[in-house]
């Protein structure tokens, strides 16, 4: 959470002529994000993210009538799990968080509004026990949806991104349990992750 704290202070600082100015939206959320997959560079095993709930907020400033700058961050409880054929192993925990800077394009701005999004930013890996060393990489994301707004300040959200995270061939996750040691490479992280809220304009 320090993490998407400070970048979220950059960005309002950066902004903040406009944010005086502009209208604003915030949207906490809730969603569902899809696993993703590693793969050990010794034996060729593939290791997953296990899907789970995940939670988050947007903060978007309206630029125009039809776009939007908006910062993104979401947190994941996940675990890391064998794939086939174990897929009930798991390894342990890990913390998923995306913390992002993009733009929003409404395709209406009537109640209805679809809207596709994409965005740039970080992805923070948070294994459990600490012992085990997280990752801060460069990712980014894009996807589209509707929102509906019964109300001038109050509206509905739902939406789903893809969202892909840059990891180097040399970086590794080193799992020691029990006699088992793995050491895994991947040079990316694809997930998906499907969300619903409610925007409140100010």
């Amino acid at each position: 959470m320090r993490h998407g704290t400070i970048l979220l202070a950059a960005c309002l600082a950066a902004w903040s002529p406009q944010l005086c100015q502009a209208q604003v939206e915030v949207t906490p959320f809730y969603g569902y994000q899809f696993s993703g997959s590693f793969q050990d560079e010794e034996t060729g095993e593939e290791y997953d993210l296990s899907g789970s709930a995940c939670v988050g907020g947007l903060l978007d400033v309206y630029v125009s009538d039809i776009s939007q700058v908006e910062f993104y961050y979401s947190h994941q409880e996940t675990e890391l799990e064998a794939g086939s054929p174990f897929p009930t192993s798991s390894f342990f925990d890990m913390d998923v968080d995306y913390y992002h800077l993009g733009g929003t394009l409404l395709i209406d701005d009537e109640k209805w509004q679809p809207f596709v999004v994409g965005t740039l930013g970080l992805t923070h890996l948070s294994p459990e026990p600490s012992s085990i060393r997280s990752l801060t990489r460069f990712s980014l994301g894009f996807g589209g949806g509707a929102r509906y707004f019964p109300t001038k300040n109050l509206g509905l959200y739902l939406a789903g991104r893809g969202l892909y995270t840059f990891i180097e061939g040399d970086t590794h996750i080193r799992i020691e349990s029990g006699s088992t040691t793995v050491r895994i490479e991947a040079n990316g992280l694809w997930q998906a992750v499907f969300q619903a809220g409610a925007i409140f304009r100010f």
